[in-house]
C-alpha cells in the first residue's frame, strides 16, 4: 500500500509555503542586496586565496612504553556524563583522549553512546575548568586545604554530604568512612532530574525503595506516560537499544503507544500518540486499573490501549515520568496487574542508576534553617541552581560554619563555598560505578590531570586521616576481582547474588485519581531536559548547545514553547518575548515558540539553561566580523527556569529575540519558480504500516524510476576494489543526534555561535532531518538522517572548476580542500544539500581545546567547501591494518563515526563488493529505497522505508 502524505518541517511548510528562501530575505532592498552581495563575492576572492595555517610536528625524545607516535590506542571505561554510567572506549593518540566510542561489550549500553557521551571529551580540554583549589576564591595549594580543613572539622558534629546519584560503590563507602568520624554524619543523595517517586513507590507496594531495571527488549507493548526514555529519562542509551531491538519489521514487532503533554524525543517515535495534561496522567492510570467512571480522554482510544496491554499479559511494560508518588503506585500496580514484575520490570537486579530522595533533601534544607549544620560537602551537584529555592539556599549556606564544594568551576553554589576542591574530569581520573546490581564497571585515566586537580575520593580519605590513592582504594573495594580482565573488558560482571525479588504488598487498596486542570487563563507547566543539556551540567559545552534539538530544531537557548493553536489565539510569534510568571510568584521571560504536537494548555520550559558563566558563548563566532549583538554582556544562554512552580500564565513583553532554529536550513524543496508551476518531487520519506508490510513487502514504496541505459552523459566511474555504501533505518532511528556529536568529534567539525547558525551557517556535516505529517495538533514525526550521499553521478563534480571534488575508484565523493576556491557551485547543485562553506576563520586560538583535534582529519581554513567524507580517514585506517595482517577488509572492520555511535544500531556500512556484506543484504530488502532516486545522481547512501505499526486504516491517527 502506497501512502500518500505530506510532510513539513515547520508550520509555514504546513500552509503549503514554498519559499525557500530563508526567513526574513524579501525584507532586503535591492541596496542591501547588492552591498551584502558585493561583500560575499569580495570575501570570497580574498579569502579563498589563503594558506592554511602552518604546523609542526616534533618526535619524541624518550617515547612512552606502548605508544606508536600516529597510531591510536584505546581504553576501556566508564561515561560520566550523566548516571547511566555507559561503557566507553576511549580513543587516544600521543598521550590524550581525542573521541569517546561505546564499548560493544557492555551489558548497559551494548556499543551505543549519545550525544553527551560524545561531548564529554571537548570538557576535559576546557580551559575555564579550574586548575586547583581555592581557598576563599583565592588559589591555595592542598597541603594548606587539607591543613585548613583539618582544623575545621576538629570540632564538627552534624556533617552532611549531599551529591547527585553516585554510582560508585568505592565512592559511597569512603564517604561513609568519612562520615563516621562525626557524631552526626549523613549522605544525602538527590537528582536534579529526580526519580524519587518511583523508589518511594515502590517502597510502599514492595517494601524496598529500589529502582527496577526496565527490559524494553523483553515488552510486546509499550505504554510511557511522560517517560522520555529514548531522549533523557534514567539510561535512555540502555533503553534505547532495547527498544529498537524490537522494532523489526516483523509480525513480532512492538507496539509503542506515548501519552504526553509536549512532543517528546520518545513520543515522535510513538505508534500511538495522545497529547494529555500532566494532571491526567493519574486519571488515566485509574481508568485503565478498571475505574471507568470518568476517562479524562477519548474512552474509545483508552479502551483500545487497555485490550492491548491484557492481550499482552507478562509481555507488556508501563512506565511513568511523573513526579507523583500517586501516580507511580498507580504505575506499579498496573504493571503487577499485568504480570510485568519479573520480566519487562526487574526488582531482583535493580537499578543504581539513580538513588536521590526528595524527603532526605526537604530534611536537609530544614536542617539549614535550623542552622544545626556544622559542615556540607557539596558533590557532583549544584543545590543553588538545580532547586527551585535556590535564593533561600544561598542564604542558608551563610549559616553554615563549613562549606565545600568539589565543582569543576566556580559554579552556581561553588560561589558561595569556603573552600573549592576541584574533583577531576573522569578521563583523568580512576573510578569504579555499578549501574545495576552485580555489574562492576571501572573508569581509569586516560591522561594525566591536565591541573592540580584530585579525585574526591582521595580528598575524603585524606581527611578521613587514611589517605590513600584513589586506585588503591578501589582495589581494596574490589580484591576478589580479575583486575588485569576487568581493566581490559571494562567491566565485570560480579555474580554477586541478586536481591529477593519482592513481591507486591498485599492488601494495598488502590485510590481513584482525579484528573486535573490549570484553572481558566492560565496553562500548566512543564519543565523538561532537552537531550543535550539535561539538568544543565553539560552547559559549558559548545558542542551541546549547537547541536539542533531533535524535535524543536533550535540550537543556543531555551524557550517558553507553546501550541500553535495557543499561538494563533494569544497572537504570540516565534521569538516574541513573553513573561511566565508562576503561581508561586517567579516568573522569567523567554522568547516563545510554537510546538507542534504539544497541548494547547501546556508551557513547555527546558531546564539547564541560565548557568554562571556560559555568558562568554556570546562572543564565538569570526572576530574580524562585525556583528550584531544577540548576547548582552554578562548574558547566560537561556534563563533558568526551575524557580518555576505550579500552573502559569503568558503575556507578551513587547520585546523580540530570535531563536536560532535550523528547521528550514538545507531544505530540498523545489525552488519557488518549479513550484509555482505545478510540479512536484516525490516525498523524501517513505512509510507504511505493519499491516500493509505483512501483505505486501514493498508497501509504501514510491514510483520507481528506471532510466535508459544512454541516458548517462559521461561514462561509468572506474571501480576498484571496494564500493563503500551506508543504509539507514527509519524505523530503528530515533532522531536522538548521537550521530551528529560523533561526526563533529571525529571530523573536527567547528562551531560557530548562535548569530551564525541565525544565518545559516552551521557547520555539522551530517543532520537530523525532522518532519510532520497531519494536522499541526496530533502530528506525525519522521526523523532522516542527512548526510553526502557520495553520488556515482555526483551534480557536485561536474560544476567544480578547478576539480576540488571527484570521485575515487571506491565509490566516495572526494573534497580536495587545496584545490577549492570557494564557488559554493556545488553546494547550489547539490540535491541533498548537504555542503557546508566554511566562511570564516573560526578560532582556534586556545592551545587547550586543540588537544581534542582528530589529527587524522585536516582542520579547514575559510573559503573551502566541507561535506561528509564517509570518514576516510577510518576506511584508510582499516585498509592498512588489513594489510599488516595479510587479510582482506573484513565486513565491520570499518564502522564511521555515526554509525559507531548508534544507540539504535541504526546504520549500516560497508563494502558492495563483498556480496556476504550486511550492506549488499541491505540492498536487496524490499524496505530499502534511494532518495531523489529519479534525478539519476546513483547515491551511495540508501534508507529503509519507516515501518508504523498500526492497522492500514488508522495510519492518520
Amino acid at each position: 500500500m502506497s501512502i500518500e502524505r505530506k510532510y513539513w518541517r515547520a508550520i509555514d511548510e504546513s500552509a503549503a509555503k514554498t519559499d525557500e528562501l530563508p526567513s526574513g530575505f524579501g525584507d532586503f532592498s535591492r541596496r542591501d542586496f547588492l552591498m551584502a552581495a558585493g561583500f560575499s563575492v569580495a570575501a570570497v576572492a580574498v579569502v579563498g586565496c589563503q594558506r592554511a595555517p602552518i604546523g609542526k610536528v616534533i618526535p619524541y625524545l624518550n617515547a612512552p612504553e606502548n605508544i606508536v607516535p600516529g597510531r591510536a590506542y584505546w581504553l576501556a571505561s566508564t561515561c560520566h556524563g550523566c548516571p547511566a554510567a555507559c561503557g566507553v572506549l576511549v580513543k587516544c593518540r600521543d598521550g590524550r583522549p581525542i573521541k569517546l566510542e561505546g564499548n560493544p561489550e557492555h551489558p548497559i549500553s551494548k556499543g551505543g553512546l549519545c550525544a553527551v557521551g560524545q561531548a564529554t571529551v571537548l570538557e576535559l580540554y576546557d580551559s575555564t575548568r579550574l586548575r586547583g583549589p581555592l581557598a576563599g576564591g583565592k588559589a591555595a595549594g592542598w597541603r594548606s586545604v587539607d591543613a585548613a580543613m583539618e582544623t575545621k572539622l576538629r570540632d564538627a558534629k552534624r556533617v552532611r554530604v549531599v551529591s547527585s546519584t553516585l554510582a560508585s560503590p568505592t565512592a559511597s563507602a569512603v564517604i561513609g568512612r568519612f562520615l563516621d568520624r562525626f557524631e552526626d554524619g549523613k549522605h544525602v543523595v538527590y537528582d536534579a532530574l529526580s526519580s524519587s517517586a518511583i523508589l518511594d513507590a515502590h517502597e510502599q507496594t514492595h517494601g524496598l525503595r529500589v529502582l527496577p531495571r526496565y527490559r524494553f527488549d523483553r515488552a510486546d507493548v509499550i505504554i510511557s506516560f511522560d517517560a522520555d526514555f529514548l531522549g533523557t529519562w534514567i539510561s535512555p542509551v540502555e533503553f534505547t537499544r532495547g527498544w529498537s531491538e524490537r522494532r523489526s519489521a516483523t509480525p513480532s514487532m512492538s507496539w509503542h503507544a506515548q501519552l504526553e503533554p509536549r512532543m517528546s524525543l520518545t513520543g515522535s517515535n510513538a505508534d500511538q500518540r495522545l497529547r494529555i495534561l500532566p494532571g491526567e496522567i493519574g486519571a488515566i492510570l485509574s481508568y485503565l486499573l478498571g475505574d471507568t467512571t470518568n476517562a479524562p480522554v477519548n474512552p474509545i482510544v483508552l479502551d483500545r490501549i487497555a485490550q492491548r496491554l491484557r492481550d499482552a499479559h507478562g509481555r507488556s511494560l508501563v512506565v511513568c515520568g511523573s513526579a507523583s508518588v500517586a501516580d507511580q503506585i498507580a504505575v506499579n500496580r498496573l504493571n503487577q496487574t499485568l504480570g510485568n514484575y519479573g520480566t519487562t520490570l526487574d526488582l531482583g537486579a535493580p537499578s543504581y542508576q539513580r538513588q536521590g530522595s526528595e524527603r532526605d533533601l526537604a530534611l536537609l534544607v530544614e536542617e539549614l534553617r535550623r542552622e544545626t549544620v556544622d559542615a556540607l560537602f557539596v558533590l557532583s551537584c549544584n543545590p543553588v541552581y538545580d532547586l527551585a529555592n535556590g535564593h533561600e539556599v544561598v542564604t542558608l549556606l551563610k549559616g553554615v560554619p563549613l562549606v565545600v564544594s568539589f565543582a569543576e568551576r566556580v559554579d552556581e553554589t561553588a560561589s558561595h563555598a569556603h573552600f573549592v576542591c576541584p574533583d577531576h574530569h573522569f578521563l583523568e581520573s580512576w573510578c569504579d560505578s555499578e549501574p545495576v546490581d552485580g555489574l562492576f564497571a571501572v573508569t581509569q585515566p586516560a591522561i594525566a590531570p591536565l591541573g592540580e586537580t584530585r579525585s574526591c575520593l582521595e580528598s575524603f580519605s585524606a581527611w578521613s586521616g587514611t589517605a590513600a590513592s584513589a586506585y588503591d582504594l578501589i582495589r581494596q573495594e574490589r580484591r576478589a576481582l580479575d583486575w588485569d580482565k576487568t581493566l581490559n573488558d571494562g567491566f565485570a560482571v560480579t555474580g554477586a547474588a541478586p536481591l529477593v525479588s519482592p513481591s507486591f504488598v498485599s492488601g494495598l487498596k488502590p485510590a481513584a485519581i482525579p484528573a486535573g486542570a490549570p484553572a481558566p487563563g492560565h496553562f500548566a507547566l512543564v519543565l523538561y531536559p532537552k537531550p543535550a543539556m539535561l539538568d544543565g551540567r553539560h552547559a559549558h559545552n559548545p558542542w551541546l548547545h549547537e547541536l539542533p534539538d531533535p524535535i524543536s530544531k533550535v540550537t543556543w537557548d531555551n524557550y517558553a514553547a507553546i501550541s500553535p493553536d495557543t499561538a494563533g489565539q494569544l497572537d504570540i510569534k516565534d521569538g516574541d518575548v513573553v513573561r511566565v510568571t508562576a503561581s508561586n510568584g517567579a516568573s522569567v521571560e523567554l522568547p516563545a515558540y510554537a510546538q507542534p504536537g504539544q497541548h494547547d494548555r501546556v508551557v513547555a520550559i527546558a531546564l539547564g539553561y541560565g548557568r554562571l558563566g556560559t555568558d562568554r558563548f556570546g562572543r564565538l563566532g569570526p572576530k574580524w566580523l562585525l556583528r550584531r549583538t544577540l548576547l548582552n554582556p554578562g548574558e547566560p544562554v537561556g534563563r533558568r527556569a526551575v524557580q518555576l512552580t505550579g500552573d502559569v500564565m503568558i503575556t507578551k513583553s513587547g520585546a523580540f529575540r530570535p531563536v536560532a532554529s535550523t528547521q528550514l536550513h538545507n531544505t530540498m524543496s523545489l525552488p519557488p519558480e518549479l513550484a509555482g508551476k505545478g510540479l512536484t518531487r516525490p516525498p523524501v520519506v517513505e512509510e507504511t504500516t505493519l499491516a500493509a508490510f505483512v501483505k505486501n513487502h514493498h508497501a509504501g514504496a514510491g514510483e520507481e524510476h528506471h532510466e535508459p541505459a544512454d541516458a548517462n552523459l559521461w561514462a561509468e566511474h572506474a571501480r576498484g576494489p571496494h564500493q563503500w555504501a551506508m543504509a539507514i533505518d527509519l524505523t530503528r532511528c530515533t532522531g536522538c543526534s548521537a550521530c551528529v556529536i560523533s561526526c563533529q568529534a571525529e571530523n573536527n567539525v567547528p562551531v560557530v555561535g548562535k548569530d551564525e547558525v541565525l544565518r545559516e551557517r552551521e557547520m555539522h556535516w551530517m543532520r537530523i532531518d525532522r518532519y510532520y505529517s497531519g494536522a499541526s495538533g496530533d502530528v506525525d514525526v519522521v526523523h532522516q538522517p542527512m548526510l553526502c550521499h557520495h553520488c556515482g553521478n555526483a551534480p557536485c563534480e561536474s560544476v567544480c572548476p578547478v576539480l576540488a571534488t571527484v570521485h575515487s575508484s571506491e565509490g566516495l565523493n572526494q573534497q580536495i580542500y587545496n584545490r577549492c576556491v570557494g564557488t559554493r557551485y556545488c553546494e547550489n547543485n547539490c540535491p541533498y544539500k548537504v555542503r557546508r562553506f566554511n566562511w570564516f576563520d573560526y578560532p582556534h586560538d586556545d592551545r587547550l581545546q586543540n588537544m581534542v583535534l582528530n589529527p587524522d582529519v585536516t582542520v579547514r581554513s575559510r573559503g573551502v567547501m566541507e561535506k561528509c567524507s564517509m570518514c576516510v580517514q577510518r576506511i584508510e585506517d582499516a585498509k592498512i591494518e588489513a594489510r599488516r595482517l595479510g587479510i582482506a577488509v573484513a565486513d565491520g572492520a570499518v564502522r564511521t563515526a555515526c554509525q559507531q555511535s548508534c544507540p539504535a544500531v541504526a546504520i549500516v556500512f560497508g563494502d558492495l563488493n563483498d556480496p556476504k556484506s550486511r550492506i549488499a543484504a541491505a540492498r536487496l530488502d524490499p524496505r530499502h529505497y534511494m532518495l531523489l532516486e529519479e534525478l539519476n545522481v546513483k547515491p551511495s547512501v540508501g534508507y529503509f522505508r519507516l515501518v508504523r505499526n498500526r492497522d492500514e486504516e488508522s495510519i492518520g491517527v
